[in-house]
């Protein structure tokens, strides 16, 4: 293993946190996340130190605090999945929205819940289910939130997803984001976070055609300070992918990540390297030792049933039988290898796509909405206008009526000055006139506001 010396006062990250989440539960949610940070180096040692002992704080808490069970199922779901269990992590994370609602209190615990799940999922080989829960998951990110390692991962998955689905101009924004998010962080408490957004990003312009770029940003994510064996090993596979047209060269970097994740017992991870050593092997023309590797790939993709990986080992095996003229064999991977690749593909893209839609028709109706709100804002404000307006010749015409009421209307009134019902009932006829009035003004100014807004 890595940490080959017990762990020490001086290398122990999270002794203060524990210390302060025991007697402060405003800290819960921080030592959580700053223990699951940890662990997703892939340093078991870290969980086999440290998880007995987050534990340990929460039960204090729990029953008293209400956002202990969902921590509880946050720190035991991350610890499953980074010891290679995802579908038992899987189930922890589900217990997480057990335990939430949707107020603001949770807010900060399901988004880390879907991220969590979502990483379940593509480990599975359920890519639509990952961009379900990762979709969630952004959606739980404030502006205004400071900056986490969970809200790097996401946009990463994200980008790792459009990737999948050949849509690499937008999986490269959701990297540049993820890239940025990043660079808030400070570089010597998470270099797992600079490590995996610069892997990303290498992949994403491999895939582009731009090698250059794509070498760039693969010799950075490796060279990242801090780093654990297994990233190291991951990094190294990338570099090997992006020479793949260049078997020599690649194949000593497959060699070195496949040495490593041995050491380190990552078998799942180890199957990967395995089998683009095999794919090397093949185009150098080395069969035997080709059939050697991709058999024993196939025990570990058998045990672990990860479709993208069995995609993968059935062409490769695919294409060492057919150069080994066992063209009946052959034809039984190719067979395969299609039928898998059009049910994960086809049903699966089919999933991812009409996600985006929703979102897409969410966000236009979203839009719609706001732009009604606008247009009847806009309306309330001409009505204002024009009620002002309306005032405004209403007390102008109650001042026409009072000068034209002294000049003609009193000097008729007083000739019949004996009579105090006339005279009443001249004030009367002025007063009701002053609503029809105001009325009138109101309309036609409206009236005119509305042609000149269309």
């Amino acid at each position: 293993m890595e940490i080959n010396n017990p762990i020490s006062e001086s290398n122990d990250p999270l002794n203060h946190l524990l210390i302060q989440a025991e007697k402060d539960t405003t800290k819960l949610w921080v030592l959580v996340m700053s223990y699951t940070n940890l662990i997703s180096s892939s340093k078991t040692d870290w969980i086999d130190f440290y998880l007995d002992k987050v534990i340990r704080v929460l039960n204090k808490w729990k029953g008293s605090v209400r956002t202990v069970d969902a921590l509880f199922h946050i720190t035991q779901g991350f610890s499953l999945y980074f010891l290679s269990k995802p579908q038992e992590a899987l189930d922890e994370f589900n217990k997480v929205f057990d335990c939430c609602d949707k107020t603001e209190l949770f807010r900060n615990i399901r988004g880390p819940g879907h991220m969590g799940r979502g990483v379940c999922y593509r480990n599975l080989g359920k890519l639509d289910k990952t961009m379900e829960d990762s979709l969630m998951a952004s959606q739980l990110i404030h502006k205004e939130d400071p900056a986490n390692p969970w809200h790097v991962f996401v946009f990463r998955m994200l980008g790792e997803i459009h990737t999948y689905i050949g849509e690499l101009d937008e999986a490269k924004k959701y990297y540049l984001k993820a890239k940025s998010i990043m660079e808030s962080i400070s570089d010597s408490n998470f270099p797992t976070v600079r490590f995996r957004v610069n892997d990303a990003l290498g992949n994403c312009h491999n895939q582009m055609g731009e090698l250059e770029k794509a070498e760039k940003y693969l010799q950075t994510a490796i060279k990242v300070n801090g780093i654990s064996q297994a990233e190291r090993a991951r990094g190294l596979c990338d570099m090997g992918i992006l020479y793949l047209e260049n078997p020599e060269k690649a194949l000593s970097y497959f060699e070195e990540s496949c040495a490593i994740r041995q050491e380190q017992n990552l078998e799942d991870a180890y199957t990967t390297s395995l089998i683009y050593k095999g794919q090397c092997m093949i185009k150098l023309n080395r069969l035997e030792q080709a059939e050697q590797i991709l058999n024993e790939a196939k025990t570990l993709v058998e045990k672990y049933n990860v479709p993208t990986k069995k995609l993968h080992l059935y062409e490769q095996m695919r294409t060492l039988l057919e150069k080994q003229e066992n063209y009946s064999e052959a034809n039984k991977y190719f067979h395969l290898y299609n039928d898998l690749k059009n049910e994960i593909h086809a049903q699966q893209s089919k999933n991812i796509f009409h996600l985006k839609n929703k979102l897409i028709a969410d966000q236009h109706h979203e839009i719609e909405q706001k732009h009604a709100e606008l247009k009847n804002t806009l309306h309330e404000l001409a009505r204002i206008k024009v009620s002002r307006k309306a005032l405004f010749f209403s007390i102008i015409t109650l001042v026409v009526l009072v000068i034209l009421t002294e000049v003609f209307l009193d000097p008729i009134i007083e000739q019949y000055s004996d009579n105090q019902y006339l005279g009443l009932a001249s004030k009367i006829f002025i007063a009701f006139m002053l609503k029809p009035i105001d009325s009138l003004y109101e309309r036609l100014l409206f009236r005119k506001a509305v042609k000149a807004e269309a």
